[in-house]
């Protein structure tokens, strides 16, 4: 067993653009794990909900009111490197996802791979 250093990336997207999104970042990297590529998680029932502001472009819901809309958290992990991780947000996440600021989390993590 090995421990490697990954970027862990989370958004979150409407169920209508998700294979949007997802045909993007793969566009961009296989996100291989191990003997595995495509490797990804998705939950669903989520609720995401904001306020647009008057200068927002909102996909859904008004400016000064408060929207909710079903979505799915997106997560898959990459090996840690920078400029991969800005390629996947410009190139992969922000041209098919349908906000005009979605929000996109990532962290530094460890993950275990089985050698061999």
């Amino acid at each position: 067993m090995k421990l490697v250093h990954v970027y862990r990336v989370k958004t979150y997207v409407v169920p209508e653009h998700l294979d949007q999104v997802v045909k993007g970042i793969l566009e961009v990297d296989e996100l291989q794990v191990g003997h595995y590529k495509n490797v990804m998680w998705r939950s669903t029932d989520g609720v995401e909900q904001f306020v647009p502001s008057e200068e927002a472009v909102p996909t859904k819901g008004t400016a000064g009111e408060r929207t909710t809309v079903t979505s799915f958290r997106l997560e898959f992990s990459i090996p840690r490197d920078e400029s991969l991780l800005r390629k996947i947000i410009k190139e992969g996440i922000y041209p098919n996802h349908p906000w005009d600021e979605p929000v996109i989390q990532v962290s530094e993590e460890l993950e275990a791979r089985k050698e061999g």
